[in-house]
């Protein structure tokens, strides 16, 4: 695999950015939707944001592998073995996330499987209560990992 372009570098960066502004805005509206227990509606939608908020950090996890391992995993298990990687430092690139991180990205991860899977109707309040709380705490992490990240890249491409 060649070594990324500092046109391919730039351009990633510049992903993550937009990326991370729109989950940003997600988390706000995670937030801004107060306790989901009672009513339905507002469970259907703390559900969809937080399988909405997964599916973004993964965009950003699979930009970054594109860019610095040469693809994604492939398979039925592709979606875990990406966020695992992700702790992991490779020749081309230091670790995405941090361990702590990763492990409370799985439940998120677990939680987006779910909810592609069953009826909204199907879901129960309180665990997509709890969920929404854990996804509020955890974004600064992923936020500081994915920042952290950013600032690696854009050290680099100045080189």
């Amino acid at each position: 695999m060649a070594p990324p372009t500092p046109q391919q570098l730039n351009d990633l960066a510049l992903d993550l950015q937009v990326e991370l502004g729109k989950l940003d805005r997600l988390i706000e509206g995670l937030d801004s939707l107060g306790p989901v227990l009672g009513d339905p509606l507002r469970v259907d939608a703390a559900a969809l944001r937080l399988q909405s908020l997964y599916t973004g950090i993964e965009r950003c996890l699979v930009q970054i592998s594109r860019v610095l391992n040469g693809g994604t995993p492939d398979g039925a298990e592709w979606h875990r073995r990406l966020l695992e990687r992700m702790g992991q430092t490779t020749d081309q690139r230091p670790a995405v996330l941090a361990a702590d991180t990763i492990e409370s990205l799985q439940e998120l991860l677990r939680f987006r499987h779910l909810v592609r899977h069953l009826y909204a109707y199907e879901l129960q309040p309180e665990p997509v209560e709890r969920l929404r709380l854990t996804a509020k705490a955890l974004w600064p992490l992923v936020q500081a990992d994915l920042e952290g990240f950013r600032g690696w890249l854009m050290a680099i491409r100045l080189d």
